[in-house]
């Protein structure tokens, strides 16, 4: 295992939530201009703003607020930036054309120069939200509000964060939806409980009917049984499935799933994937398989495996063809309790699936043939599902050219040089009862990434080279499949961290560096299976599928901009 040097740099700030009392008076003690963000409500029929800062929404809380410390990208910052191909530059230096407008395919990336200065890794608090919620899903962030007053939602305005959370959360409860702004936390609307949303299920959203403003699509419960229901960019209802899908029997394990959004024939048409079940875009039930060994927090994904133009739909277990025709069914060696991810693990120019599974880790060939597992490294022993079956990150952690893969294993977080054999590096974490993931992401440019993993009781940043803990943070959740997730959650052109909890601390906390020195990422993130070439900036989906696996080779990580269009990390200097 390789000795890490732990800097103790704690999240001072962070713990004010933790320490009770007045959240100004805790931010002013610690060096904080925290101010609470005023909240608005929504009618449930009509989607507009009702309330004020003073009036919970229907099933919340009166303590459901945002303390915040509000950033505004000015001349002398910059500005705003955006995710655009910048082929030629205005006599101003800026791009032309629609700059609020995604106006490419993600086909076209360059390289990233900037870096951040050697020692500008210096986490703070931008802004918290839900004092007394809870949350045990992961966030998602995207643009669904007009901010700046143009009649539009595009790349101009602010991006807006979607967390499910509630009072107290358990199975067969219900949680609201809130939509917060991404600068601020101030509640734009919240999905009332009566809408009765699954509080362990992770929703997406894209853009699933063609107007260019993206849909909300959640898992919901109907008698003690769960389907799907989507909501517009304003939190109306748009429709609820009631009939189709899932045996009954299975009922506990669908309530902790994740919702995946993709056009899987490439017909300009989005599909929606849930487990092993395949819904179009008004939530129509298109075909479904039988899962006899169903699993909690399942999330599958999808991706063209065959090269045919079309993508397959992969589960843990098997890949199907788009319209539900078996593509390949894996080794009996693989359990159906298990989660699949996509890329390129070895030499070849083909994507591999790699899962993460109760008895162990499986590399599949795009094919479904085996490489190799189950294996179950560092000497952590198979058998439950809450030892291996987890999310894992994708991402070149060390800046060598070649991807990692991280996991845990209930008591280690481990990241491998593509193969189990060699470790990168490990560290000890403590998530016994859950199963958590994890992210990565170059902060300062400098070609090494930060990976970041949040287990039952603390949130931590590692040194990707070397596993060295740079931040330790602390949060409480049973972890049920949610990870951190890094986005420019409020367009300044810098990166920020988000990270719910259940206990402890605010049910999302927002991390910035102390100067938004950071790399700017993208301003995105739609599903628990987040891959960067499935979705633009402006939710709307590629009309034909692009291979992340050929471009970036990550899975759960977000992608650098620069210049105003995405780019990738250059090898340490």
């Amino acid at each position: 295992m390789t000795s890490l040097v732990h800097r103790s740099l704690v999240f001072a700030p962070l713990l004010l939530a933790a320490c009770g009392g007045d959240d100004n008076e805790s931010a002013t003690a610690w060096g904080l201009t925290g101010t609470t963000a005023p909240s608005t409500t929504t009618d449930s029929a009509t989607g507009s703003a009702t309330g004020s800062a003073s009036t919970p929404t229907e099933g919340g809380s009166e303590s459901a607020g945002s303390t915040t410390e509000s950033v505004t990208p000015t001349e002398s910052s910059g500005g705003f930036k955006f995710d655009l191909p910048v082929s030629d530059l205005g006599e101003t230096g800026g791009p032309v054309g629609e700059v609020c407008k995604v106006q490419d395919n993600m086909d076209a990336v360059g390289s990233c120069k900037l870096q951040a200065p050697p020692e500008s890794f210096a986490p703070e608090l931008q802004w918290s939200f839900g004092p007394d919620l809870q949350a045990m899903v992961t966030p998602l962030v995207g643009n669904f509000t007009d901010d700046n007053g143009d009649g539009e939602i595009d790349l101009c305005d602010v991006p807006d964060v979607v967390l499910v959370a509630g009072e107290a959360i358990d199975y067969a409860k219900t949680c609201e939806v809130f939509l917060l702004d991404g600068a601020t936390g101030a509640q734009h609307f919240a999905i009332p409980k009566s809408e009765n949303v699954s509080c362990f299920s992770t929703p997406a959203f894209a853009d699933i009917d063609g107007d260019g403003l993206p849909e909300i699509v959640a898992l919901w419960n109907l008698d003690g049984n769960f389907h799907l229901k989507a909501f517009e960019h304003d939190g109306t209802l748009k429709w609820a499935n009631t009939t189709n899908g899932g045996d009954p029997i299975q009922k506990f394990y669908r309530e902790s799933g994740s919702i995946a959004i993709h056009d899987l024939d490439a017909d300009g048409d989005a599909e929606i994937v849930f487990n092993h079940e395949v819904y179009d875009h008004n939530g129509v039930l298109l075909w479904e398989k039988a899962n006899p060994q169903p699993g909690e927090i399942e999330a599958s994904t999808a991706a063209d495996l065959d090269g045919d133009g079309k993508m397959e739909v992969i589960t843990g277990h098997a890949a199907y063809h788009h319209d539900g025709t078996l593509y390949y069914e894996a080794h009996p060696n693989v359990p159906y309790q298990s989660i699949p991810q996509v890329a390129n693990l070895d030499d070849d120019p083909f994507p591999e699936v790699l899962v993460t599974s109760g008895f162990g880790l499986h590399l599949l060939e795009h094919d479904g043939t085996p490489k190799w597992g189950p294996v179950t490294p560092n000497g952590v022993f198979g058998g439950s599902y809450l030892t291996w079956q987890r999310p894992a990150t994708v991402h070149d952690f060390d800046g060598d050219g070649q991807p990692e893969f991280a996991t845990s294993s209930a008591k280690l977080y481990s990241v491998f040089e593509g193969n189990p054999a060699a470790v990168l590096w490990e560290t000890e974490v403590l998530d016994q009862s859950g199963a958590a993931g994890g992210t990565a992401f170059d902060f300062l440019g400098d070609g090494v990434a930060e990976a970041m993993y949040a287990d039952e009781q603390n949130f931590r940043v590692y040194d990707g080279l070397s596993g060295e803990v740079l931040v330790t943070q602390p949060r409480f959740s049973l972890t049920l499949g949610e990870y951190p997730i890094v986005v420019d959650v409020d367009n300044d052109g810098s990166a920020e961290i988000l990270l719910t909890s259940r206990t402890g601390q605010p049910a999302l906390q927002v991390l910035r560096d102390a100067e938004d020195r950071w790399i700017q990422a993208r301003r995105i993130w739609n599903q628990h299976a987040y891959y960067v070439t499935n979705v633009r900036e402006d939710g709307t989906l590629p009309t034909t599928p692009i291979d992340n696996w050929k471009i970036f080779n990550t899975f759960r990580t977000n992608a650098q901009i620069e210049g105003g269009g995405l780019c990738l990390p250059e090898p340490p200097r």
